[in-house]
């Protein structure tokens, strides 16, 4: 992303597929109740996983995650949604949601934008999401999001004997 203080321009925000981020942009809300029904209809617990609140603040999340899909057609950058994706993983963490369950959501996101998305508009979004996903793979790997190797933690604290408060 170019920036302005830098005295760089702005990208140009008829570059990529601005019909196509005008039609994201239109349908925002309908889009959002769309992903998340496809999200909780697909990954087996995650509505037992998470409460009322949680789920209404992904949804309040899709609305901000439409408008960075639809700033990526619109200029063509995909930086757009692999740089926010990134700001969104410590977030995430702080409200216990995996990365695997965020991926689950944009998979939902990306179902249902199909739906407004002409058939070369959603090759190009498949390519933007698949972006968007290999960026947040790299997060699910590090310590927090996952629960490790408990062979390894066994021998690690000397067959098991301690506080598992460090490993």
């Amino acid at each position: 992303m170019p920036h302005p203080s830098l005295g760089l321009p702005p990208h140009d925000t008829t570059a990529g597929l601005p019909d196509a981020a005008a039609r994201l942009r239109a349908n925002r809300k309908r889009l959002a109740q769309a992903a998340l029904a496809t999200t909780v209809s697909q990954v087996a617990d995650f509505e037992v996983r998470y409460d009322d609140l949680a789920l209404r603040h992904f949804l309040r999340d899709y609305d901000r995650h439409i408008e960075q899909l639809a700033r990526a057609m619109e200029t063509g950058d995909d930086g757009y949604v692999t740089d926010y994706g990134e700001w969104l993983v410590p977030l995430y963490r702080r409200r216990r949601v995996p990365v695997r369950d965020f991926i689950a959501l944009l998979a939902g996101l990306q179902q249902a934008a199909s739906s407004v998305l002409t058939p070369d508009e959603n090759k190009a979004a498949a390519e933007t999401f698949r972006h968007w996903m290999d960026r947040l793979n790299k997060h699910g790997r590090l310590p927090g999001d996952h629960k490790g190797n408990s062979l390894l933690r066994f021998f690690w604290k000397g067959a098991g004997v301690g506080d598992d408060k460090w490993v």
